[in-house]
């Protein structure tokens, strides 16, 4: 190692740090009984938690364009400014609002450049991949453009115009649905993108899925309501995700253990856990605190598994390995696989969300000490 070099790769790295570290302070300052004992900075939990809901949307996108662009080599002052200031902002966000307890100033604060930086993404993914022929790499720009637009919406459209009642509601959950997808659509599309994998299939997923995410989002927000276009836009998406998982599984092809497998496993864990919920739930009727549970359990993998297929994926085109990979090769599927299916079998929060939770925050911390290794 000649030094920490700034750039792509440790932005990528800054981003799971800073993804890890608002998550712990959730479980273990804000969550516990004890939280008042245990706080370690000032603040609401509500606020708290809403500061760490609104950082997680971001850091599957970020943590994917990241490590992205560390393996193209991208260098420019551009690369350079958004690999300082995306990191930046999601730290000033979050910990600015924990330590004031309010959403001002540290909401604009830390939100208006963080939309500038996704902006500048979107350009250099653009400038990046040059070719914007219809494909995996076209499909990543526009996921994280939609993305931005929707963002920018909620925010200027929404909490700015003071929006309120059922059209902010369903304007709300519209984006927090398709921001569950953003990450791990971005991450795939890229790792697709990169390995120049051609195929029927690949153009197909790479037009539906970005038109799925657009037709979900704008079609509930033009019509303030989730029908039609909440079936319309997910079913699809559904099978739009479930033909990455066996694009990803052939395109891996040795399903021995290892950061590829664990890669299909965490999307096929995804793609299972939204399921569920919309046919198992939703579809079902059930309500009460069984829906509250699985609801609240299949947010919470949603958060882990847009950075989990990025880094996992670029892991396995760096052909890393060794003990630590193989560990974060089985901990981190089985980890989301517990946490979500344990809480729904139960129907509680205990004891599955203390037995997958404490082990995720470990496999996080020795993810971040490869990611490290890797790109420094």
């Amino acid at each position: 190692m000649n030094g920490i070099e700034i750039g792509p790769g440790m932005a990528a790295v800054a981003i799971v740090v800073l993804s890890l570290a608002a998550k712990f302070y959730m479980s273990a300052a804000v969550r516990s009984k004890q939280s008042d004992a245990y706080a370690l900075l000032e603040g609401t939990q509500d606020n708290a938690s809403s500061a760490q809901l609104n950082v997680a949307e971001y850091e599957g996108i970020f943590t994917a364009i990241f490590l992205f662009l560390y393996l193209r080599k991208a260098d420019s002052l551009l690369v350079t400014i958004v690999s300082i200031g995306a990191p930046l902002c999601q730290a000033v966000y979050f910990w600015g609002r924990v330590a004031t307890g309010s959403p001002m100033p540290f909401s604009p604060v830390g939100a208006l450049p963080r939309y500038i930086f996704q902006g500048m993404m979107v350009y250099i993914l653009y400038d990046e991949i040059g070719d914007m022929s219809v494909g995996p790499g076209l499909a990543a720009v526009l996921v994280v453009a939609l993305s931005l637009a929707a963002k920018m919406f909620m925010s200027f459209g929404i909490r700015v115009a003071k929006v309120e009642g059922e059209k902010k509601e369903n304007a709300s959950k519209a984006q927090l649905n398709v921001a569950e997808y953003e990450g791990v659509f971005t991450a795939i599309f890229l790792f697709l993108y990169l390995k120049k994998v051609d195929s029927l299939l690949v153009t197909i997923v790479s037009i539906g899925a970005p038109l799925c995410q657009a037709v979900y989002f704008w079609g509930r927000v033009a019509t303030g309501s989730p029908m039609p276009f909440s079936p319309i836009g997910a079913l699809p998406r559904y099978i739009f995700q479930g033909m990455m998982v066996y694009i990803l599984y052939n395109e891996i092809g040795d399903m021995s253990v290892g950061p590829g497998l664990a890669a299909v496993l965490v999307v096929a864990l995804s793609l299972a856990a939204k399921m569920f919920m919309s046919f198992g739930i939703r579809v079902a009727k059930v309500e009460g605190e069984k829906k509250e549970n699985a609801s609240k359990a299949q947010l919470n993998v949603a958060e882990y598994e847009g950075v989990f297929t990025a880094a996992l994926l670029f892991l396995y085109v760096q052909k890393d390995a060794g003990i630590l990979v193989t560990i974060l090769s089985i901990g981190l599927p089985l980890t989301q696989a517990l946490y979500f299916w344990g809480r729904v079998a139960t129907g509680k929060l205990m004891p599955f969300a203390p037995i997958a939770s404490v082990p995720r925050y470990v496999l996080m911390g020795i993810l971040i000490y490869q990611l490290f290794t890797a790109v420094n």
